[in-house]
């Protein structure tokens, strides 16, 4: 392909890890490679295990790989002589140099929490920010570099109302330069490869028990600590109810189990960690409980209505609710463990709404957030913000 001067994108991920805003990129990303026109790069703060992905993509660069690396024996040499100065500079001229062969006339931003390469690469271009977050990483990432951010961004991208809301009440960002385009998914790969009863096996669960799943790391934020919360409610009445918590590292899950061991929950709880396929468990499961205390536009929410379970959430904890309303399932009082929990046992024991509201939310993914759907309308702001304005 040839590349028009100033044309091409230089995406900027804030991870290669299988976060949600990296995961929702590299997704629109293949989408965009099919179906748009401009050429475009990937620039990655660092390397992950979404790197290869990325790298078939496109030319990718990694901050990781630059000579201003800490560890790197230039580097540590800089440093011990007490030159760190010049070892950022090292960091900046390699990102730079990237940058120029990929000559862009847009910068997307896929995360706030890309401050540190956008102040590196020192680019006068437009910058497009792709928002996925809500306060609690705007005060984890707050600094000159995020308020430099926020001040050169042209147009912003918001995951959710929640999101765009925040944007507008504590940045003072201006609406009109806001757009909200919910998270989207590819629904066409959100299946199932192992049937139930596997599920069943692997996870110690019998045959005839119920499922409530729920997932991701071992973060205030995720809510760990309230799903097993949850967990002790709702087996004190009933006896055929399983709790599965998805994702979560090594060093995350010591801290869960701690608690589930105290608790007495171990017949009940199982801790999955890290899985390849999520859909497999989520398919197996029967509802879905998002015990989030913040969390924009879950991925996880969409994969899992994908395949017809409804959800259960809390109101003013994100974004959730626009797409769970009063169809999906369940929004319940901020933190109210009991409440949450009178809803789980009522899907369980009411197998007709439970089916209802699965249906509904798997309708409702196809219609709103595949990324067919999604995909057009990225696409069209980043035509228009890289044109030259007036």
């Amino acid at each position: 392909m040839v590349r028009a001067a100033g044309s091409s994108v230089l995406f900027v991920s804030h991870w290669a890890s299988r976060s949600g805003a990296s995961i929702a990129l590299l997704r629109f990303l293949r989408w965009f490679k099919t179906n748009g026109n401009r050429p475009f790069s990937i620039l990655l703060p660092s390397d992950g295990e979404l790197t290869p992905a990325f790298t078939e993509l496109a030319e990718t660069w990694s901050i990781d790989r630059g000579r201003g690396r800490p560890g790197r024996l230039p580097t540590s040499v800089l440093n011990r002589v007490g030159l760190g100065a010049w070892a950022q500079r090292y960091e900046t001229a390699d990102i730079r140099r990237f940058a120029a062969r990929c000559s862009p006339g847009l910068i997307y931003v896929n995360s706030i929490a890309s401050t540190h390469a956008i102040n590196l690469l020192g680019l006068q271009v437009p910058i497009l920010t792709h928002v996925h977050e809500l306060e609690y990483w705007f005060r984890l990432t707050a600094g000159p570099a995020l308020t430099g951010l926020l001040a050169q961004t042209r147009q912003f991208i918001a995951c959710s109302n929640a999101v765009k809301e925040n944007l507008i009440r504590k940045h003072g960002i201006a609406p009109d330069s806001i757009e909200t385009i919910h998270e989207s998914i590819p629904i066409d790969q959100i299946r199932a490869e192992r049937k139930r009863q596997e599920v069943f096996e692997e996870l110690r669960v019998p045959e005839g028990a119920a499922i409530v799943i729920g997932g991701g790391t071992d973060s205030w934020r995720k809510g760990a600590d309230l799903f097993l919360q949850l967990a002790c409610l709702v087996c004190k009445q009933h006896s055929d109810v399983y709790f599965v918590w998805v994702g979560g590292s090594r060093d995350d899950l010591w801290r869960i189990d701690h608690d589930v061991h105290l608790a007495g929950l171990r017949d009940k709880v199982r801790l999955t960690g890290m899985v390849a396929r999520v859909s497999d468990y989520f398919a197996a499961a029967d509802v879905f409980v998002l015990t989030s205390r913040e969390d924009p536009y879950p991925l996880v929410c969409l994969e899992a209505a994908a395949l017809e379970k409804p959800i259960v959430c809390f109101d003013n904890a994100g974004g959730m609710p626009e797409f769970v309303e009063s169809d999906c399932g369940f929004i319940v009082p901020y933190l109210d463990i009991a409440a949450m929990a009178d809803r789980v046992a009522f899907l369980l024991h009411s197998s007709e709404y439970r089916l209802r509201m699965g249906a509904a939310a798997r309708r409702k993914v196809e219609h709103r957030h595949d990324i067919s759907v999604a995909g057009p309308r990225i696409m069209e702001i980043i035509d228009r913000a890289i044109r030259p304005r007036g």
